[in-house]
């Protein structure tokens, strides 16, 4: 199953992006903002009921976010898209630990931060996290990624919720790299730390 944070952090995302900037909403037509998806009674019906499912710590029906996640692959901001929800998820997920966790993870974040962020890459990425030579590299072998967009375009959430757990619980500010995904034949979609970009300082 998959957790319910993933389909809320999508369907978040694509609220945002769909949302537009200026302030002067009652320009639009109604019929034009109706067909933006993100502001659609269908996504805010869907957003309630997710939010229900993730405060009961609920599982989602694959089949359902496999819809979603190809639904938003056909985006022509799909990219904006899955990195938004990746670390929106990231983010709830870090939420959901208890207090005690997060505090020992800021106060150690080599030992506790790690330990918590495989915790949250597990449960909610159903995605394996483990460090070799002291470089984080992440896992994962469910293929609902792939199934719902063969390009390998929805790998994105998890690349960016990889790298927001490991920045929100261990101060990781590097990137976490596509460096083997299913859609190019790979075994599994696998990432692998990258410090960063020195010219970005």
């Amino acid at each position: 199953m998959v957790h319910s944070i993933v389909p809320l952090a999508v369907l978040e995302a694509v609220k945002n992006l769909d949302t537009p900037v200026e302030d002067g909403l009652s320009e639009f037509a109604e019929e034009l903002l109706s067909k933006r998806l993100g502001l659609s009674p269908t996504v805010a019906m869907q957003l309630r009921e997710y939010e229900g499912m993730v405060r009961r710590n609920a599982a989602a029906d694959p089949s359902h976010v496999e819809a979603l996640l190809r639904l938003v692959g056909r985006r022509p901001d799909a990219d904006l898209v899955f990195a938004d929800a990746g670390r929106r998820a990231a983010r709830r997920a870090v939420r959901g630990l208890f207090p005690v966790t997060r505090l020992a993870a800021r106060a150690v974040p080599r030992a506790f931060g790690y330990v918590a962020a495989r915790r949250a890459a597990r449960a909610v990425f159903a995605g394996e996290l483990k460090r070799e030579s002291r470089i984080p590299v992440a896992r994962v072998g469910d293929p609902l990624a792939l199934n719902a967009t063969p390009d390998g375009a929805a790998c994105a959430l998890y690349g960016a919720g990889f790298t927001e757990l490991l920045r929100l619980l261990m101060g990781f500010e590097g990137a976490m790299l596509h460096v083997s995904c299913r859609a190019t034949g790979g075994a599994a979609c696998e990432w692998r730390g990258a410090p960063p970009d020195p010219r970005h300082r």
